[in-house]
């Protein structure tokens, strides 16, 4: 009888526990709904997730149309550095997006995790590189989708990149040289194999001399893991700098100026190019913002937006 009475109260233990994990698990499950509606509320409504099928494989971008009316808008390309995602980088451009009206793509690499992406670059970086990856086409592929969809002013569209992401700005400059407006590449690099663009493109390079992922004198990365990430050296910044000015026929001498830390550098070129060089000597490798803690002399957004302004196809 002891047997059966244990049993017994075993077996209405059991029930009763499985209840309160049932219990719990149900409201586990609505506290995670209420959770999720709440940020569905809050998340911004001119900002959504997209997805298109490129080779057979997904690939995404995240899109902010941050226009003021129903009228052509500029569209700006951003791409993030490797180990990042769109959403990282659009988060540089919201601001200035909504303030300006602009329209604003940002494609998220390809990695071994979520939301931690690489660009085939030609010389770098990572899976995308393993994979063979053609991000050229892909980038190319959102402009063409977002121009279907979006009033798009065909004329300014424009592209800019941090790192990983900036090495593959230089490469869409040059395959995209008669689409797009104008380029800015920060903390970025060639690889010295790149074919001249068929076309003068206005190029915006920013890089740090303190950068120690992508250094100022080329070479292989000082960081072990971005140099495994490597299939070639990196290029000096001076050289790429000199790519460009010859790549766009800026036949006089730079005018050298002074901003802040920053030596900037300024070509008047062909067609109305614009070969515009920031050298800074604190910066590491990293995307300036006035508002970051170690204080900068330079907002690459700001500066950027306003370099593209002076430049339409």
């Amino acid at each position: 009888m002891k047997e059966i009475n244990a049993i017994a109260g075993g077996l209405l233990a059991a029930c009763l526990l499985g209840s309160a994990v049932t219990a719990q698990a149900g409201l586990l499950e609505r506290w995670r709904e209420r959770q999720a509606e709440r940020h569905a509320q809050q998340a911004p409504t001119d900002t959504a997730s997209h997805a298109l099928t490129l080779g057979g494989q997904r690939r995404s971008y995240t899109l902010l149309d941050g226009r003021h009316g129903s009228g052509p808008a500029p569209l700006l390309v951003v791409l993030h550095g490797g180990g990042g995602s769109g959403a990282n980088m659009l988060a540089h451009w919201s601001a200035i997006a909504r303030r300006e009206g602009l329209i604003v793509a940002a494609p998220d690499g390809i990695g071994r995790q979520p939301r931690m992406g690489t660009w085939n670059a030609g010389g770098c970086c990572g899976e995308a590189l393993a994979q063979g990856l053609d991000d050229v086409q892909f980038v190319s592929a959102v402009i063409d989708e977002v121009s279907r969809t979006l009033p798009v002013d065909r004329r300014r569209i424009y592209i800019a990149g941090f790192s990983n992401g900036g090495m593959l700005t230089h490469r869409l400059a040059i395959a995209l040289a008669e689409r797009i407006a104008g380029a800015a590449v920060v903390a970025g690099a060639l690889f010295g194999d790149e074919a001249r663009p068929k076309a003068p493109v206005p190029m915006l390079i920013l890089h740090g001399q303190k950068d120690q992922v992508v250094g100022y004198d080329g070479g292989m990365s000082p960081t072990a893991f971005v140099a495994r990430a490597q299939a070639k050296p990196f290029v000096p910044v001076r050289q790429a700098v000199e790519f460009w000015r010859s790549a766009d026929g800026c036949s006089t001498p730079a005018v050298v100026t002074r901003q802040g830390d920053a030596r900037v550098e300024t070509s008047q070129c062909q067609a109305g190019a614009e070969v515009l060089f920031y050298s800074l000597a604190s910066l590491d490798h990293a995307w300036p913002e006035t508002a970051a803690p170690a204080g900068a002399s330079i907002d690459a957004s700001a500066l950027i937006w306003a370099f593209f302004q002076r430049h339409a196809r």
